[in-house]
């Protein structure tokens, strides 16, 4: 018989892979793009599905987290520290879609045209938020492989 703590494992490896494979996916094509003005077009398209896989990962592995909790898991500092990095990550999200990439998005240059000052620092701001939410989620992962 499979317990509920093997299907919580399973749920928070799933949501682990899909929030930190699409965040650092999202990361290499916005770094692309900073190589590459001409690739900003082909990453606008592909943004919004990349989003969807980290915040789909992101619930499952709160999800998960919340039922391990009411089996009984332990309250420790470090499981303290985790829930305060997932906290920030639950908090950038929303400032990362709701400001950093709108502003991106309509700053953006039309293909051909060259990148103006405004986009430039849009660019940087937007990838500075991605890079430290993601970072975020790599010293959770860390934080989960020490304590035991």
């Amino acid at each position: 018989m499979i317990s509920l703590s093997s299907i919580l494992t399973l749920i928070h490896l799933i949501g682990l892979a899909l929030a930190v494979g699409a965040a650092t996916v999202k990361v290499a094509l916005l770094l692309k793009c900073r190589a590459d003005a001409a690739f900003v077009p082909v990453y606008l398209k592909v943004a919004r599905p990349i989003t969807r896989l980290i915040i789909l990962g992101l619930v499952l592995l709160t999800l998960s987290g919340i039922g391990w909790l009411l089996l009984g898991y332990p309250f420790t500092s470090l499981l303290t520290a985790k829930l305060i990095l997932v906290g920030a990550i639950w908090v950038l999200g929303p400032v990362i879609d709701n400001v950093a990439e709108p502003k991106f998005v309509k700053l953006s240059p039309a293909p051909g045209e060259p990148a103006t000052a405004d986009f430039i620092r849009a660019q940087r701001q937007y990838l500075a938020l991605e890079i430290i939410a993601t970072l975020l989620f790599y010293v959770i992962i860390v934080l989960w492989v020490a304590r035991g």
